[in-house]
């Protein structure tokens, strides 16, 4: 039987994208829940969802002095981990899964990555984790003991999974709006920072609509063990 529970989205900004996530989930044919512990959302009990998607935000998972509530939503993940409960943390939401289980992040070595960036998949990890997708982070993760790595570039780890846990450091889950709206806010920091923001703007104009929704898909196919033709 198809578990009919909700999927949690946890947030980190006010409003987050979830452009992606929606389309996907009205593809699969799963609800979501969206928390924003970072205006004050309370995290629902676990056992009332199929499945957990922790978004990215400005937040550095290491600074739980300015964002306390960080602490509480790694105990989360800990505790979807050991309950087997299928989780999806993207950007600072893999960094938060890595402390949450055994790992650590930390800042970046080799800077900051922004952009559209070549993802390569780690031996037999499978081709829905290759290709160009959207990156913006400087902060960066050491895995759990028990992760297996699934996916790099030529300066980050990219994925990893550790039991019900994977663990992504793009951003599949931002299309084109959502990536525009990101280079919204922080186009002015990044040209700061000597990125080329017009070129990447170009190469957003030129780029398919949405990179990454197919790992978003292919995500709550599994979670609902079906096909969206029998959802």
């Amino acid at each position: 039987m198809n578990d009919q529970r909700p999927v949690l989205v946890i947030g980190h900004i006010k409003h987050p994208s979830l452009e992606v996530v929606a389309k996907a989930a009205d593809e699969v044919g799963v609800p979501y829940h969206v928390a924003r512990p970072v205006v004050g959302d309370a995290l629902p009990p676990l056992e009332d969802f199929a499945g957990v998607i922790v978004l990215g935000g400005p937040q550095s998972a290491y600074d739980v002095t300015n964002h306390p509530y960080l602490l509480e939503e790694k105990e989360y993940i800990a505790a979807a981990y050991h309950a087997d409960v299928p989780t999806m943390a993207v950007c600072l939401g893999s960094q938060l899964a890595a402390e949450a289980l055994g790992g650590r992040a930390l800042a970046g070595d080799k800077g900051l990555e922004v952009g559209f960036i070549d993802v390569k998949a780690v031996d037999d990890a499978g081709e829905i984790l290759e290709g160009r997708f959207f990156s913006f982070h400087s902060d960066t993760m050491v895995p759990p003991p028990d992760a297996v790595t699934l996916a790099v570039s030529d300066r980050y780890l990219q994925a990893w999974s550790a039991g019900s846990v994977l663990a992504i450091q793009f951003h599949p889950d931002l299309d084109r709006t959502g990536i525009e709206t990101l280079l919204g806010f922080e186009g002015d920091k990044l040209a700061s920072f000597g990125v080329d923001v017009p070129a990447l703007r170009q190469e957003l104009a030129a780029t398919e609509p949405s990179p990454g929704e197919r790992l978003v898909v292919d995500w709550l196919q599994a979670l609902r063990g079906s096909s969206p033709a029998s959802s």
